[in-house]
């Protein structure tokens, strides 16, 4: 993938790799009346849900505005993101209780790192000190050269001060780990705030936490004045989120608005989750079975595991190994060793497995379906309520995967279940049709398919002033 910059049309995915030093030299327009206002969308290819949010919103936003979409990994040498993402996945998939410790660190623990003048708690100190094995593996096969390649040396600097006690490192090793990480933090903000200002905006909204806290710093520091949104795409708010110099939440549902104490009301908007067209009014069950050729008189489990797939093959097993009627159907993502194991489940199971492959129509297959298991994620859970299905989750990352649990838990269209009840609960969900249907109208209620719409109409609006008020001075 590679950051787009296109002055003619909406931008449509962007990711990590080389900033085109086109990009640094290209004049920036200069709006005049019956241009299109000009907005900055942030995103974290890290979560493929925040990019799909984003690419919903530009959706909405084609033949309005002009769209610049710029990915946080997109700020620092590719190599080495590929090195973080690396280390990202061994942690969800091999340490779920230590990513839980690493998100729901005491309230304020990253703000206190990366924007105080305040040393880390003991709590971050211990947690990064548990991660440094595996950022140390990874970092040892990063490639030299390329763009933004003294990320390679910060990173070798990184990892060794990750390694020292406190009492290493000249006498001041927890010193030294901190000015490391602020000096990375702001290196990366310094490259964000040159690309924005390259694209001149009137807006910026932001899918993700991290590049919506920088864009707050730089706000704060008096370098962007453009408005900006924050775009949630889970059902709670982490603390990382509540930032000064962001002026607009958009909320994934009008609960969390109620649960909200510390972010005022006038700054928060229950939008819903940004999805794509698809989800706006989305085909009945009978036509979107008839799109995808599955028969219409037949139980339906779809099994998901979000972009990495992570999971399906042992999810599809057990729900196999119960005998049944009911299909399985499964779209792996890009897990690669998952596709190998389902093709042959599929050949022991051909009557009742089928695997597809990556689909940008997942609006069809949640429709078809009648109900989903899956990894609950905030794109995820957002895509099957719009769909009025509900969602049995086995893996949960925690984090923020927790608000989503609880969500669905409190509102009884879904569960946490473990992997050994999965496959009598799904059986006694498919035999119960009341139950079951009861579940779907839930969900189909609680569901908002407007939300690309609802976060692009406030980005006009704010845009909208920001010109008027350019043309007035």
């Amino acid at each position: 993938m590679r950051l787009e910059l296109l002055r003619s049309r909406p931008v449509r995915v962007v990711g990590q790799g080389v900033v085109p030093p086109s990009l640094l030299s290209a004049p920036a327009s200069v709006q005049s009346p019956g241009v299109r206002p000009r907005v900055v969308l942030l995103t974290s290819g890290l979560g493929l849900g925040h990019v799909r949010a984003a690419q919903a919103i530009d959706a909405a936003l084609q033949d309005k505005a002009q769209v610049h979409t710029i990915d946080l990994w997109s700020l620092m040498n590719s190599g080495v993101a590929r090195a973080i993402h690396a280390v990202y996945l061994n942690l969800v998939q091999n340490h779920p209780q230590l990513y839980e410790r690493l998100y729901h660190l005491d309230e304020g623990s990253w703000r206190q790192v990366l924007q105080s003048e305040a040393g880390a708690s003991p709590a971050v100190l211990e947690v990064l000190e548990l991660i440094s094995a595996s950022t140390n593996r990874e970092e040892m096969l990063v490639p030299h050269g390329g763009h933004y390649a003294s990320d390679k040396l910060l990173l070798s600097l990184l990892c060794a001060s990750l390694t020292y006690n406190n009492d290493s490192l000249a006498g001041n090793g927890v010193r030294a780990r901190m000015v490391l990480m602020k000096f990375t933090w702001h290196r990366l903000i310094r490259r964000l705030e040159a690309l924005i200002k390259r694209c001149d905006p009137q807006v910026i909204i932001s899918t993700q936490m991290i590049p919506a806290a920088m864009t707050s710093y730089l706000g704060q520091q008096g370098k962007i004045t453009a408005p900006m949104i924050g775009v949630m795409t889970d059902y709670g708010i982490h603390d990382f989120w509540r930032q000064p110099g962001i002026d607009h939440y958009c909320l994934a549902h009008p609960d969390i608005m109620a649960r909200e104490s510390r972010l005022p009301a006038a700054r928060m908007h229950a939008s819903g989750v940004p999805l794509m067209p698809g989800f706006v009014m989305p085909l009945s069950q009978a036509e979107a079975r008839k799109r995808l050729h599955l028969p219409q008189g037949e139980s339906i489990v779809l099994v998901l595991g979000g972009g990495l797939g992570l999971s399906v093959d042992a999810v599809a097993d057990s729900l196999l190994r119960q005998p049944g009627r009911h299909r399985v159907l499964v779209l792996p993502g890009r897990n690669r060793e998952a596709c190998e194991v389902l093709a042959v489940l599929a050949r022991q199971h051909a009557d009742r497995l089928r695997v597809d492959a990556w689909t940008d129509r997942m609006d069809w297959y949640l429709r078809a379906a009648d109900v989903v298991v899956g990894k609950p994620g905030g794109i995820t859970v957002a895509e099957a309520l719009a769909c009025g299905r509900p969602l049995l989750a086995t893996r949960s990352l925690g984090g923020q995967e927790g608000f989503n649990v609880n969500f669905m838990e409190a509102h009884g269209v879904g569960a946490l279940v473990t992997d050994d009840e999965l496959p009598l609960r799904v059986q006694s969900l498919l035999a119960d049709r009341q139950t079951l249907i009861g579940m779907q109208q839930r969900a189909w209620q609680l569901g908002c398919r407007n939300g690309a719409a609802e976060v692009a109409g406030l980005a006009m609006q704010l845009a909208m002033a920001q010109g008027r008020q350019a043309r007035a001075t």
